[in-house]
């Protein structure tokens, strides 16, 4: 009886895999009924971080078309991309709908949505500058994934801790999906690696051309920190440390 020969798992079909194992819903598992208003607005300092990061998540459609069109030509980038700008669009419209929900003010309106897509959505981006586009893509949501999980820490309103932990989690896989974008990369041409290290080392979050500074929950997190620095070492197989140290 004749075998049938095994496809290789697809780097797209892995990415969509995770998306759907980690799925949840906006609409059927955030407790909306359960939120405790006079909790969430007792640390006005989180709330006012979550309104920040609603307005760098609403940014998705500037920031992943730009991406998109540098890598037009790569299958899985779409993919990981298509489902990063969906995913985006759930974590802004959670974390908009949540304050709505408990009444903080500033309301976010669409106006000033629209107006800090403005300026950025006319930016061309070079194709040179491709791998450092990755590489910041790759860092802001694993920096993200620290930034919801600090904040779901400090949280005492449940509902707003659970949907954090959730958005967390999805952070972690987009990270992960850049990461391998950039792995396929260096596998295809290890003289990209120097520009691998040098975007790390001079790394801008993304969410700095939406909110001038991006929010961060735990100022000098030393986990966040080593962990950036491995992901680094693992797709370049150089410690930032001593690339930093080459280079002086």
């Amino acid at each position: 009886m004749a075998t049938i020969a095994k496809t290789p798992e697809r780097l797209y079909a892995r990415h969509a895999g995770a998306a759907d194992r980690g799925a949840w819903s906006v609409e059927r598992d955030i407790c909306w009924n359960e939120i405790q208003p006079e909790l969430a607005l007792a640390q006005p300092e989180i709330l006012l971080q979550l309104r920040e990061a609603a307005l760098i998540e609403s940014f998705h459609p500037v920031n992943l078309a730009r991406l998109l069109r540098l890598c037009w030509d790569d299958v899985d980038a779409g993919v990981a991309f298509s489902l990063e700008m969906y995913e985006g669009f759930k974590h802004f419209h959670a974390l908009r709908s949540y304050l709505d929900a408990v009444g903080f003010e500033p309301t976010i309106t669409d106006a000033e949505l629209v107006e800090i897509r403005r300026a950025p959505s006319a930016l061309e981006i070079a194709a040179e500058e491709t791998i450092p586009r990755l590489v910041e893509f790759m860092l802001s949501e694993h920096l993200a994934s620290y930034f919801f999980r600090r904040l779901g820490e400090q949280a005492r309103e449940p509902v707003l801790a659970e949907m954090l932990e959730w958005i967390a989690a999805d952070e972690v896989r987009h990270a992960q999906s850049a990461s391998d974008l950039l792995a396929k990369r260096v596998a295809a041409d290890r003289s990209v690696i120097p520009q691998v290290l040098e975007a790390a080392v001079s790394f801008r979050h993304f969410g700095d051309e939406v909110v001038g500074t991006t929010p961060v929950a735990e100022p000098g997190d030393s986990v966040a920190i080593q962990t950036f620095a491995r992901r680094i070492e693992r797709l370049c197989g150089v410690r930032l440390v001593d690339h930093l140290k080459a280079s002086l």
